[in-house]
């Protein structure tokens, strides 16, 4: 069975989750899927906020509009917990970047635990299958041209081996990074003529500069290349 690994993080000013965060530098919040069902398209999270305590207060008067349901589970110094239900719906309702991954994927992916920090929702899936990475791409498009959110930078996306990250006579000489860089960029026809995406793309994707991008590229086909002909 094939499994990729898909990292991204994504920001919408329009998610009170995002909202806090980034009003409130340092404060955290963690989100745990506990539970999905397609049909129903009702979830299940468990949400730990951590924050000074008087911050928190205008966030968690908004969880009645975010939530069909939720009770606190835990509280300690700073940091409360909460179970919450709500549905796919909801979450699309209210631009939740936690949305997207159940949209899309459905459940073909495993969501695991999210941090939103700093304004953006960081997200890691493990998705059963392969992903198509210029469709994906161009839904989050679709999401920001659209208002649903703001912004999002895709941080890694490769086939998923808990024992073993990266394989390959190639793949051993470069860099998570490299490695990273020069599959999307192959991906989405960087290396086609004419070129469908550019280094500007490329850059807009990861969140690096354009020189950064450059030099990953370089780097890596220095190495396959020196690898091939040696």
């Amino acid at each position: 069975m094939t499994l990729t690994e898909v990292v991204y993080k994504m920001k919408s000013h329009a998610y009170p989750l995002c909202a806090f965060t980034e009003q409130n530098p340092g404060s955290k919040v963690l989100v745990n899927q506990t539970a999905y069902d397609d049909q129903t398209r009702l979830v299940k999270l468990l949400l730990t906020v951590a924050a000074p305590e008087g911050s928190t207060k205008e966030l968690l008067s908004q969880f009645d509009t975010l939530f069909k349901a939720h009770e606190v589970v835990r509280t300690a110094k700073d940091t409360v917990s909460f179970r919450v239900t709500t549905t796919l719906d909801q979450l699309k309702e209210t631009k939740s970047p936690h949305g997207f991954a159940l949209e899309y994927f459905g459940e073909k992916a495993i969501v695991q635990p999210s941090l939103v920090k700093a304004g953006y929702f960081n997200t890691r899936l493990i998705v059963l299958g392969k992903v198509d990475l210029a469709e994906m791409l161009q839904q989050y498009e679709n999401g920001v041209d659209g208002g649903r959110w703001d912004d999002f930078k895709l941080i890694r996306i490769d086939d998923f081996d808990p024992e073993q990250q990266i394989t390959g006579a190639f793949a051993e000489a470069l860099t998570q990074k490299q490695l990273e860089v020069i599959k999307t960029a192959l991906a989405l026809g960087f290396y086609n003529t004419p070129r469908s995406v550019t280094l500007d793309d490329l850059s807009n994707i990861f969140g690096i500069s354009k020189a950064a991008v450059h030099n990953r590229l370089q780097a890596a086909e220095r190495k396959v290349i020196a690898r091939y002909f040696s």
